[in-house]
């Protein structure tokens, strides 16, 4: 079992091709604590496209107790949940 873990979101970007808005501040501070799930819904950003399936992609590093930082990059729906789970 872990015992610390770092999750730096590099990029986290919300919308429709053509539309979209950065939120990787507002990423990041979703995993403040030790919650490691993120939704758009918990970010509390305005709908760039209303009425429209929009994505939410992410990219960020993630460390693992010593271990050496890995890569994460994920391509959801704007309604699915990202759970960093180990």
């Amino acid at each position: 079992m872990p015992t610390q873990i770092n999750i730096k979101i590099e990029h986290a970007l919300f919308g429709i091709q053509g539309k979209t808005i950065d939120v990787t501040a507002a990423a990041q501070e979703a995993l403040e604590g030790d919650d490691l799930t993120i939704s758009v819904k918990r970010l509390g950003i305005e709908d760039p496209a209303p009425g429209e399936t929009k994505f939410f992609a992410v990219s960020a590093k993630i460390k693992i107790d010593d271990n050496d930082p890995y890569d994460f990059h994920y391509i959801g729906k704007d309604y699915e949940t990202i759970d960093f789970v180990v």
